[in-house]
């Protein structure tokens, strides 16, 4: 929200610098407090920069945010691998990063006035309404949503702004010579072209079956390949919502009062059938209205004249809200099977006809009751898990069982003889669990031998405990029982060696006058001629990225080998296509992101700076013992 007005203020450079330096200057108002400071003080001081300190406090709340963010797309995230990824750090530079400019703005004695600020609020399109006006409420209702009162808005606003403007200063008329554009859009869009001969494994047939010293050799020089991984066994007690509900009965009453309170939320919008006849321009819509005046067939008016694919005259049963605006007006003012009058849009002239209409209404008490039963049994199941988890981990940290717990609250219990971290069991199928696998064998390898783990809270509200029965250490599984296995990568070892040798023999027969392609004509091979690759080639494609990387740094005429798990290839580079000039779209385009990396670097290089006169003291005993 915030990032939207500055962009008013701060236009193509705020937006350059939002991703490196400003990130923390948007959405500080928004607080996802965790329960992460129960037993430690909020207070505690990570960092001085100049004369403010930075409290554990803050680092948290922006940690909170980001896990937020970052559990939406990858799921779970703990706090240990938020500082494996180097996210704490990148957090606390961030918060160091805002304090280094406010303190500069404040030396400078950089300040906005209100009229600016209320400027910016009013001339924000996210605050306006359907009028294109100036919206108070939808302005409410955005503070609500990000919890911030109107006061904290406006105190963000006159400590961003002022920040947005310095830097702005600071980046303003950096600008990347033509000749370097030039260059990049040439090292960028350069293509080769080569011709390549691929000797796949499976066209190595025989290569014989290994003595039994070689198999022993082979096994001995290679016997992590057939080593068992790690088992762990482990008693699992575990409580999920869907557990809970079936114990559930909601009221009739309850159900009745639920209905009338969101009453709102049952309502079915009107629903119309709508067939259209669509054309490019006035003449051959004015063209069609007249022939449907004249009674002749919708179906045929729009595919004969205004020349209309037949399957896209049926627009369905479709919502006013789900059509462009201009059709939708339309379409709900008109009559059953009354063509509308030509109507202009960005998608070309329509006429419309509304074969059926399925009226607005409200779904009866009878129809959302199922429904109604179920969404609120699964809210009460939730907090009743909740619950459940408090009692449960109270009572494991007095010293009872698993199983003594399980009974008394009701836990689902598992046993588990032996499972694998990749959740498969010594036959190497699936080991089935009543929560997500991933959660579960994450805390049992993660827990010692004989070891109880406390209460885990699943993502989808589940909740468990464990404790771990067994570990049964990789081990080398005996020659005799792996056998055949090692049979067959001694085979595979000498399929390639075998393509591996094919590859440098065929390179090394291609000279000035005896190209790739005579040479493998020869040898009774195949050479095929690549497309033009590009330096990003995608994996998948025809050309492994590999052999294109090599083809990049070799030189017309010269031969290259490159191996991957599927065979040997050899490429001869037959011609090296650069582009003469670039055009000018294109040189735009890449401009403008040479300039937005060139003035984030001169941003980057002003913060630095600032370093020296505001000095940096980071107490990293203290993060890594908070964090």
């Amino acid at each position: 929200m915030l990032q939207a007005i500055r962009t008013r203020a701060g236009g193509i450079v705020v937006k350059v610098l939002f991703g490196l330096l400003i990130l923390s200057f948007g959405f500080w108002g928004i607080y996802t407090r965790s329960d992460f400071f129960s037993s430690k003080s909020p207070d505690t001081v990570i960092a001085t920069v100049g004369d403010q300190d930075i409290r554990a406090d803050q680092l948290q709340t922006q940690l909170d945010q980001m896990t937020e963010s970052l559990r939406a797309q990858f799921g779970s995230i703990d706090p240990q691998q938020l500082k494996q990824f180097g996210l704490v750090d990148t957090v606390l530079n961030r918060l160091i990063e805002r304090s280094l400019i406010e303190q500069e703005v404040a030396r400078l004695k950089l300040d906005v006035s209100d009229d600016v600020i209320r400027g910016m609020i009013f001339g924000n399109p996210a605050f306006r309404g359907p009028d294109g006006h100036f919206d108070a409420e939808r302005f409410r209702q955005m503070l609500f949503q990000n919890r911030m009162t109107e006061q904290q808005f406006l105190a963000e606003m006159h400590r961003d702004v002022p920040a947005d403007y310095l830097l702005q200063a600071v980046t303003a008329g950096a600008a990347t010579p033509p000749a370097i554009v030039d260059v990049l859009y040439r090292y960028r869009n350069e293509k080769r072209i080569a011709d390549i001969v691929a000797l796949p494994l499976s066209g190595v047939t025989d290569v014989g079956t290994p003595s039994d010293a070689d198999l022993d050799a082979f096994y001995e020089a290679h016997k992590d390949e057939f080593r068992t991984p790690e088992f762990r066994g482990f008693t699992l007690i575990s409580l999920t919502p869907a557990d809970v509900e079936k114990t559930i009965k909601v009221s009739e009453d309850r159900l009745r009062a639920e209905y009338e309170q969101h009453k709102d939320a049952f309502q079915t919008p009107e629903r119309r059938d709508i067939q259209q006849i669509r054309a490019s321009s006035k003449e051959k819509i004015d063209a069609a209205a007249a022939a449907l005046a004249q009674g002749k067939d919708w179906n045929e008016v729009a595919t004969t004249i205004a020349g209309m694919s037949p399957d896209t005259i049926d627009l369905g049963m479709v919502k006013q809200s789900e059509l462009p605006k201009e059709l939708g007006d339309a379409a709900f003012d008109l009559p059953l099977n009354t063509p509308s009058q030509p109507i202009d849009t960005p998608l070309g002239w329509h006429i419309l006809r509304v074969v059926k209409i399925e009226p607005a209404g409200d779904m009866s008490f009878d129809q959302v009751k199922d429904k109604l039963a179920a969404q609120i049994a699964h809210e009460d199941a939730i907090d009743q898990v909740y619950k459940v988890a408090n009692q449960v981990d109270d009572a494991l940290a007095g010293g009872a069982s698993l199983s003594e717990v399980a009974a008394k609250f009701g836990l689902k219990t598992t046993t588990v003889p032996a499972v694998d971290v990749s959740g498969r069991g010594p036959d190497g199928k699936p080991v089935e669990l009543p929560l997500a696998p991933n959660e579960v064998l994450k805390a049992a390898f993660a827990a010692g031998n004989n070891e109880q783990t406390r209460v885990t809270e699943t993502d989808n509200n589940g909740i468990f405990a464990l404790h771990v029965d067994k570990v049964t250490p990789p081990e080398v599984k005996p020659l005799a029982e792996v056998k055949d296995k090692v049979v067959a990568a001694w085979q595979g070892e000498k399929k390639r060696q075998t393509v591996d040798q094919q590859a440098q023999a065929l390179a090394g027969a291609v000279k000035p006058d005896a190209p790739l392609a005579a040479v493998a004509a020869q040898q009774k091979l195949t050479a095929t001629t690549s497309p033009p690759l590009t330096r990003q080639q995608q994996p998948g494609g025809a050309v492994p990225p590999g052999l294109v990387g090599k083809l990049f740094q070799a030189k017309e005429g010269e031969t290259v080998t490159f191996n991957d798990p599927t065979g040997a290839y050899v490429a001869q580079l037959k011609q090296i296509q650069v582009p003469e000039t670039t055009p000018a779209p294109e040189a735009k385009a890449l401009t403008g992101k040479l300039d937005q990396a060139l003035q984030a670097e001169l941003a980057s290089q002003f913060v630095q700076g600032l370093r020296k006169r505001f000095p940096v003291d980071i107490k990293r005993d203290v993060i890594d013992r908070m964090f």
